[in-house]
């Protein structure tokens, strides 16, 4: 990379590792976007800029829509124009002026070079690190969605209060803990309806539901149909798809 790059990403909702030969900077514009790097969390909210060093193993997660300007930088143009101290630093909160300018940027590499000027000069409220750690948890309940999970031993993991574990949570998902169980609890219910044979108890059973009769109403408040009529039109979908696919294979 011999100049820098700059551009807007959005981040899935899973863990993902990255490693790159250059710095990095992100902008959070909308949403959140959890990102662990060098041993340090940071929950890279609007506003707030966080550094990725080149060569660093780097871990993030969006747990929601987010939107995040990333700034690839060359090393050899960091140390051209000293701004090693953004990179080695840790996250900073901007001002809002700043902020708004970074959102709207997409000029030159001497229009980038002013802009973090500018960062540093401004300096920035720096930030603490986070106690809530969705790269641990969100992996671990996706893994275990059976289990009977409680906002109690949520925030133990995390080691905060209840009260102050359900509202980061819902800051950086946009849901509480328990909408958002629901949500991959249904995610998964619908996976198994589909490919597997199994009876809704079992599938009930493997979702982290009470019983048959709490998972059919729950799936059929989000979805408006019941688990057995959504796989009964699912099956007939992808049915079709399929006789689809093998007409156009054909050669006429």
């Amino acid at each position: 990379m011999d100049s820098p790059l700059v551009e807007t990403r959005s981040y899935p909702d899973r863990e993902l590792t990255d490693r790159h030969g250059f710095h990095q900077l992100l902008l959070g514009l909308d949403g959140a976007l959890e990102l662990e790097s060098a041993g340090r969390l940071t929950h890279v909210t609007r506003g707030v800029l966080a550094p990725v060093a080149s060569g660093d193993v780097h871990h993030y997660l969006a747990p929601g829509d987010n939107c995040v300007l990333v700034l690839d930088l060359p090393e050899a143009w960091c140390e051209a124009l000293a701004f090693e101290e953004l990179i080695l630093s840790q996250a900073r909160r901007l001002p809002e002026r700043l902020a708004v300018q970074g959102k709207g940027f997409c000029g030159s590499g001497q229009m980038l070079a002013g802009w973090l000027q500018q960062v540093l000069a401004a300096g920035g409220r720096r930030l603490a690190p986070p106690r809530l750690k969705l790269l641990e948890l969100l992996p671990a309940m996706r893994a275990d969605l059976a289990h009977s999970w409680r906002v109690g031993e949520m925030a133990r993991r995390c080691h905060l209060a209840e009260a102050v574990f359900a509202r980061q949570f819902r800051a950086l998902t946009g849901q509480s803990p328990h909408e958002w169980l629901v949500c991959e609890r249904l995610a998964l219910a619908r996976e198994l309806l589909r490919v597997d044979n199994a009876s809704l108890t079992e599938v009930a059973q493997a979702c982290g539901f009470a019983d048959s009769a709490h998972f059919s109403k729950t799936f059929r408040q989000r979805h408006e149909v019941s688990p057995s009529e959504w796989r009964r039109l699912a099956l007939v979908k992808d049915a079709a798809s399929r006789g689809q696919d093998s007409t156009s294979d054909r050669v006429t």
